[in-house]
């Protein structure tokens, strides 16, 4: 196996690496997601598992985890099998698309779960709201409030 890795990450690197993490982690995913990705965006050639695990310092079951997380939503892609039959990563370029389909997976789905429990409660009777005591106005103005943030993220992502 070709020896990509023999230098020391750069302290540039080090501190783009956390702070892309710390956002990924922002976002709901955790920081090794972030690490992962920025490494396989940066490197010049497609990346191992192994070679993740030796330029990260951590576990085979966390490197196999989080490529299952990140190709899942597509963040990252196989590119090819290497000489020693195992499989070679690469980031998706397509930063554009990514964004897309990491909000339809969880943001959107976030939001329909939402509307649909919103939506149960909206149904209820006039008497059951008021035997639990919950203002049926603040009710209605809350599904317009969903209904906005669920616009507001169709907008995003026809802008992206």
């Amino acid at each position: 196996m070709e020896k990509l890795m023999t230098k020391e990450i750069l302290p540039e690197v080090e501190n783009l690496r956390d702070l892309v993490a710390e956002f990924m982690e922002y976002w709901g995913f955790k920081k090794v997601h972030g690490e992962i990705w920025l490494h396989l965006y940066l490197s010049e050639v497609p990346l191992d598992a192994s070679q993740i695990m030796q330029k990260l310092s951590i576990s085979k079951a966390l490197v196999s985890i989080t490529l299952k997380d990140l190709l899942l939503y597509g963040v990252i892609q196989e590119s090819q099998i290497s000489e020693q039959n195992t499989r070679m990563y690469v980031a998706n370029e397509d930063i554009s698309e990514v964004i897309k389909r990491v909000l339809r997976k969880r943001e959107q789905f976030m939001i329909k779960k939402i509307r649909l429990a919103h939506q149960q409660l909206s149904e209820l009777p006039v008497s059951s709201l008021s035997e639990s005591k919950l203002n049926k106005n603040r009710i209605k103005d809350l599904g317009k409030l969903i209904k906005r943030g669920n616009r507001g993220l169709d907008l995003i992502m026809s802008l992206i």
